[in-house]
């Protein structure tokens, strides 16, 4: 009975990890969440998805601000981080 149940579970494929799981979309959650809303759906800031830029035009625009978005620096959001929070709203 045992074989077969590990039998059975090499068969399953792992789904995709669930959000909150994904790199990028805990500090989504505390850092831009507020204004952009849940899953970037926007709020009192735009809707972030679907993301035109790439990673660098998104880090330009959280070091320096834009329009009512204040710069955030590396110190609160990593570059690294920045970059997971970019793949996470594109998945």
């Amino acid at each position: 009975m045992r074989f077969l149940l590990i039998v059975a579970l090499s068969f399953v494929t792992p789904s995709a990890a669930p959000a909150h799981q994904q790199p990028g979309a805990a500090a989504f959650a505390n850092v831009c969440e507020p204004c952009h809303g849940p899953q970037g759906r926007g709020n009192q800031g735009p809707r972030l998805v679907p993301l035109p830029k790439d990673d660098e035009e998104v880090l330009a625009i959280v070091r320096e601000g834009f329009g009512q978005m204040p710069a955030i620096s590396s110190r609160e959001l990593s570059d690294e981080r920045v970059r997971e929070i970019v793949a996470y709203l594109k998945s």
